[in-house]
């Protein structure tokens, strides 16, 4: 078995799982949606005339965002609240979330680059969506807040930088926020993490470091999405 997909010269990895390990000068390698391997050895063995080889030379790979709390516009009529959600849901993907939580049963949805679950659970680590009112020291949870929230962000980053920059917040925190954590609460399986059998649920991000993701906003930093193994943004590379 070789790799169909493979990211290699990554300046950062960050794994996000049990170990949270972020290994520098890293490949990560996968078959069709599974993460099959990752490191620093040679990746090579992975490699055949058929695996796409991707180059993250300066930049960082991180898994895809998990959005817990995603909420649909109860004060539209069906046709309005579709084309509102289908709005929101293309932008959110634009910045990274390719997976959502909803507590709304008519939100799910899965599609080939994004998926809304449902789940009626109730969080027991702390959900910020906007400025905290004390400070937070132990694992939470970031969400943009859609139709639960009197503002519309579509990008959790701009958060993530007023946090990190003006309240001090750990960027690694932050990041696992919006990954693992999620993942951990509702118990989604597979995603969140860098794991091998893990899906391929990743970002490549022009910044060689998390800490410098979350020190800027305005400029798009993601570089490449990728879902269950398909690279669908700049553009979408088949494997």
């Amino acid at each position: 078995m070789k790799a169909t997909l493979l990211i290699k010269n990554i300046e950062n990895l960050y794994t996000c799982n049990e170990e949270d390990r972020v290994i520098s000068h890293a490949f990560v390698a996968m078959h069709h949606d599974q993460i099959i391997d990752y490191g620093t050895h040679d990746p090579k063995i992975w490699i055949d005339d058929a695996t796409r080889v991707l180059d993250a030379r300066g930049e960082c790979v991180v898994p895809a965002f998990i959005d817990c709390h995603f909420n649909s516009p109860q004060d539209l009529l069906d046709g309005d609240r579709m084309r509102k959600e289908s709005d929101a849901l293309y932008a959110m993907r634009k910045n990274g979330i390719l997976t959502l939580i909803s507590r709304d049963r008519s939100m799910r949805r899965k599609e080939l680059f994004q998926e809304v679950l449902y789940s009626d659970h109730i969080p027991k680590m702390p959900l910020i969506e906007g400025l905290p009112k004390e400070e937070v020291n132990v694992p939470f949870l970031i969400s943009c807040g859609m139709n639960s929230q009197p503002h519309k962000v579509y990008s959790m980053q701009p958060l993530g930088f007023v946090l990190h920059v003006y309240f001090g917040m750990d960027a690694g925190d932050l990041l696992k926020a919006m990954t693992c954590n999620p993942a951990k609460e509702y118990d989604l399986k597979k995603i969140g993490s860098i794991k091998k059998g893990y899906q391929g649920d990743l970002l490549v991000i022009r910044a060689p470091t998390i800490e410098l993701y979350f020190s800027e906003v305005g400029r798009q930093l993601i570089h490449r999405m990728i879902k269950a193994g398909i690279q669908f943004y700049p553009e979408i590379i088949r494997c």
